[in-house]
């Protein structure tokens, strides 16, 4: 059995409390018309739930991953990290490309060292929050030395001469997410915008991959709780054949199934959560926990469609909302099938 703090206990209290009461509502239209609500992600600011594994020292509340990095900080204390905690500005991470996905070797965005500047072209997709006006610029991962195979973070402000931002993507989920494709003509930004140690960055890319996946799982063990609640609720109250269909065994079947799955991702997300927080190696435990939880939760999603019938087909149903939006889950940060790549590697199974 999970046991968690009184701390985090008090935190998932405020978390679901939002959710219910301030995010739900509104769901529904946001899927329909794909406007991001920055009055929400305020909100998110003023709960604490941006900044929660940053310093109090900067406005974040030094939480742990249950419970939900800058080198220049001096530099972007004020004009970038403050505001995001407090939800009146974002960025964004620029690692994939057309032609770079889950093959990372195949990144092209180049950045060429020209004095006291970098000079960066090439193109990033499927990115998320790009668009937003209150995005302050993207952390680019950028091939700086081809020959050594070295790669650099570079911060590349909102508004720089030759970064351009295409249309918002059409998605068949997470509408009101802000996804794009980015590109780079000759961006020039000052040599101190790159972040961390030279040549490293898409190695400390992928270390924040690491965490990302435990955070996406996260997510995704959230959606999931909320399909079983809303189905099993649904099938005490629809009848069918003179009783309620949870009196059916084959909707009491995927019901206890999708109360299994929903246990058991709590317990891997857990698990990996506190290996990371610990600084022991979690790579492996996170691959696990992105592939397990990911593809859980798609199963009780369209369990709960199916348990809605007609109705869960219906864009206004909220299960039919968390279907479509769950199906990115076992794609993005690395898809399922990569998450199995990882822990073979780390199994030592890759010669």
């Amino acid at each position: 059995m999970t046991e968690y703090t009184e701390e985090q206990e008090s935190i998932r209290r405020v978390a679901r409390e939002f959710a219910r009461k301030e995010v739900a509502p509104g769901a529904e239209e946001r899927d329909r018309t794909g406007q991001f609500d920055y009055k929400l992600y305020r909100r998110c600011g003023e709960l604490g739930f941006i900044g929660m594994l940053m310093p109090k020292e900067y406005g974040g509340s030094e939480a742990d991953l249950l419970s939900w990095w800058p080198q220049q900080k001096a530099l972007w204390m004020d004009s970038v990290v403050k505001p995001a905690l407090r939800g009146e500005a974002t960025t964004c991470m620029g690692l994939t490309e057309p032609d770079a996905g889950s093959d990372n070797s195949r990144i092209r965005t180049r950045a060429v060292l020209d004095g006291d500047h970098w000079v960066i072209n090439g193109q990033k997709t499927f990115i998320t929050g790009a668009g937003l006006e209150i995005c302050r610029g993207v952390l680019a991962v950028c091939l700086s030395d081809r020959e050594r195979r070295q790669y650099e973070q570079i911060f590349i402000p909102t508004g720089t001469p030759g970064y351009r931002i295409g249309p918002p993507l059409r998605k068949m989920g997470l509408h009101a997410s802000d996804t794009r494709e980015l590109f780079f003509d000759d961006v020039r930004v000052p040599a101190y915008h790159r972040l961390g140690t030279e040549g490293q960055g898409l190695a400390g890319m992928l270390h924040a991959l690491g965490m990302g996946r435990i955070q996406i799982a996260s997510t995704c063990l959230g959606l999931a709780e909320e399909c079983l609640d809303l189905a099993t609720a649904y099938a005490k109250q629809r009848v069918a054949f003179g009783k309620p269909i949870a009196r059916f065994q084959y909707v009491q079947g995927m019901l206890t199934e999708m109360a299994l799955n929903v246990h058991l991702s709590r317990l891997i997300r857990d698990d990996s959560a506190r290996l990371f927080m610990a600084g022991k190696p979690f790579f492996k435990e996170a691959s696990m926990c992105k592939w397990f939880v990911t593809e859980a939760a798609k199963k009780v999603a369209d369990d709960a469609v199916q348990i809605f019938g007609g109705m869960g087909f219906m864009d206004e149903c909220p299960v039919s909302r968390y279907y479509r939006d769950i199906r990115a889950a076992t794609i993005g940060e690395g898809t399922t099938q990569i998450q199995r790549h990882v822990i073979a590697r780390e199994m030592g199974l890759l010669g």
